[in-house]
């Protein structure tokens, strides 16, 4: 079992030119400008950031409700695919993201079992407890965090499709079964 999921794949066509993709995502995403006053965390006001560079594109949504800081990202590439282009790319969480979830979850276990070697004479049953439910909520976190971001992936894959006029690719080199 691996710790953090595997990257979702996202494979679409679009009628458009590698070149025209690129320039059409371009205009409807604000650049990821971090920022300490602004209720989503970023400078810009569409609902969409990200940059792309050449036949490159990273694309995460704007949330304004809660500052989710893991999420979703969609990273992927513009391929020529007779007049038209292949859109292929891959959901997955950042890898400060994946390294900050492991840092602060190996550092909280520490702790917890500092304070529970403490107080296990006393209260036996409940620091067991607690050590059992914190070491599977750090174990489950990197799942769960995905979970969180299942709407904003397809938030954004539906973002895609309506920019770039693109529909699933499901061509025998797509990656699909």
């Amino acid at each position: 079992m691996s710790y953090f999921l595997p990257p979702s794949p996202l494979v679409l066509s679009s009628d458009f030119n590698p070149e025209e993709c690129a320039r059409r995502l371009r205009e409807v995403i604000d650049p990821e400008q971090p920022t300490f006053f602004g209720f989503s965390g970023y400078r810009g006001s569409k609902p969409f950031l990200g940059k792309v560079k050449g036949n490159q594109f990273r694309v995460l949504q704007r949330v304004y409700s809660t500052r989710n800081s893991f999420p979703p990202v969609l990273t992927g590439k513009f391929e020529p695919q007779g007049t038209g282009t292949r859109i292929k790319g891959a959901f997955d969480l950042e890898l400060t993201s994946k390294i900050a979830m492991c840092v602060f979850g190996a550092a909280g276990l520490l702790v917890l079992v500092s304070i529970i070697l403490y107080s296990y004479a006393s209260q036996p049953v409940l620091s067991t407890v607690v050590l059992c439910g914190f070491g599977t909520l750090v174990l489950f976190m990197p799942r769960i965090e995905r979970g969180f971001g299942r709407d904003q992936e397809r938030s954004i894959a539906d973002f895609i499709r309506l920019t770039l006029l693109a529909d699933d690719d499901l061509g025998p080199s797509s990656g699909r079964d």
